[in-house]
């Protein structure tokens, strides 16, 4: 338990100093300084010349600042970091992000400033994030010290996905991307060179943090192995974890010693742990982010029957196609509808609308017809998840239709995914479709890919409840 309240500490700090905080237009310790104040918390920049930033008052150093700060940033050149994180040791500062690079990602020399860096937790116990990080981005804290472009205006809402990193360009651009089309994030951690703080520190954390309903991670190299897996095992059973584990094949193996300084382990070894430990494993960013936010969204699945509904024949072939192809760990198959069901849909819809699973509804659909098809596949005890394949442009559909889905899906116990596209206003449809609370994706693979994660999901519980 303390270490959950110290992590709090880290996320959510009462009082922030910005070591290297700046006035110059567009350097990193402006940007961070400007980012953090609008956190509304008190703010102490340090910098030996400057004496005002954005009418906040500076501190020449680090010795003149007040007791009782609960974070400090530090936004200086790598050697300057080493003697400032000191500094802020010395200061009894519990919490350090450290932000520069320049550590045992460059070789032998950044080695010894990293291992000095560890002393100082050692010594003093100020708990430190990083080296070579982008620190930690907290949307309903407002808490920001990501100097680069990272959607965080789409990103405001916040959300309910713990998104922990060690690859900080691989997580913002992840994250930036799925932002267009909606994405909850409770917090982004970039891990960097974890000198301290590492993936098991934010995994215990998060597994116990109310305001999470899922932790993504994207790690290089995993430390602590059997803790990790058993806390992850733990954390699974009440929540998803889901793992994008870089380094797969010897090449990419290669590439993490020279990104990180470390080794990666053998790929067949994490593959077989993770899934018997109750981790969903994904296997690129896009992955990563469609399997968390699913799910988040979607209720659990009881099987893995699914149901295709949509206007346009040709994309309910190729979902069959993706569904019964079976890609990934967990088997998917076509629900067989009943007669009832299919009579149903008869009466509701067109005579030349196929009624058997994938249901083609054809361009002349209307939303009145969509939402009795939803109806009677949501009614089917042969169902398990529905895929709603919706396209605004046939004639009689409009954007009331979302709204139709989006209750239906709220009512019901069964898992709904939309795929949907509308030429330049894919993203802004499937936004909507988020805000009404139904995750949406832009192609049919996709669809069926989230339907994957929430029946792997289901057999990942099964398997370590037995």
């Amino acid at each position: 338990m303390n270490n959950i309240t110290n992590l709090k500490t880290l996320l959510s700090p009462r009082t922030i100093a910005v070591i290297g905080a700046t006035n110059k237009d567009g350097s990193i310790g402006r940007i961070i300084f400007e980012n953090l104040l609008t956190s509304g918390r008190p703010l102490f920049p340090v910098h030996p010349k400057e004496k005002e930033i954005l009418g906040v008052k500076v501190f020449p150093g680090i010795k003149e600042l007040p007791d009782g700060i609960d974070l400090a940033v530090i936004v200086t050149g790598a050697e300057n970091s080493v003697a400032a994180a000191l500094e802020c040791a010395n200061k009894c500062i519990p919490y350090i992000i450290v932000v520069a690079g320049g550590f045992s990602e460059i070789g032998p020399q950044g080695k010894e400033l990293e291992d000095r860096l560890k002393e100082i937790k050692v010594k003093f116990g100020s708990r430190i994030l990083g080296p070579n990080t982008l620190g930690i981005f907290v949307p309903r804290e407002r808490i920001n010290t990501i100097f680069v472009e990272h959607g965080d205006k789409a990103l405001a809402g916040g959300g309910k996905i713990a998104f922990i990193t060690q690859s900080g360009s691989v997580g913002i651009e992840a994250l930036g991307l799925a932002s267009n089309t909606g994405f909850g994030l409770r917090v982004f951690v970039g891990l960097g060179n974890k000198c301290d703080l590492d993936e098991l520190d934010f995994l215990r954390y998060f597994a116990e943090d109310k305001d999470t309903d899922c932790i993504a991670l994207y790690v290089e190299n995993l430390g602590h192995g059997r803790k990790f897996l058993a806390a992850a095992k733990e954390a699974s059973l009440v929540k998803p974890v889901v793992l994008l584990k870089a380094g797969q094949t010897p090449a990419g193996a290669r590439a993490v010693m020279s990104h990180t300084g470390r080794l990666a382990g053998s790929n067949e070894v994490v593959d077989g742990a993770l899934r018997q430990y109750g981790i969903l494993r994904v296997f690129d960013d896009e992955e990563l982010c469609d399997a968390a936010k699913t799910l988040v969204m979607c209720p659990p699945a009881k099987g893995n029957r699914v149901a295709i509904i949509t206007p346009g024949g040709g994309y309910g072939v190729m979902g069959s196609d993706h569904i019964e192809t079976n890609r990934g760990v967990a088997g998917l198959s076509m629900a067989e509808l009943s007669h009832a069901t299919r009579e149903c849909i008869r009466e509701a819809t067109l005579p030349f609308a196929s009624c058997r699973n994938p249901v083609d509804l054809t361009a002349s659909t209307t939303d009145e017809m969509y939402g009795a098809t939803l109806d009677a596949a949501l009614d089917d005890d042969g169902v398990d998840i529905v895929i709603c394949a919706v396209f605004f442009s046939p004639p009689a559909v409009s954007a009331v239709l979302i709204a139709e889905i989006a209750q239906r899906a709220a009512e019901s116990a069964k898992p709904v995914i939309a795929f949907t596209k509308y030429g330049p206003f894919t993203d802004l449809y499937l936004r909507r479709f988020y805000d009404a609370g139904v995750v949406g994706f832009p192609s049919i693979s996709r669809a069926v890919k989230a339907a994957r994660f929430l029946v792997e999901r289901a057999g990942l519980i099964s398997a370590i409840r037995e």
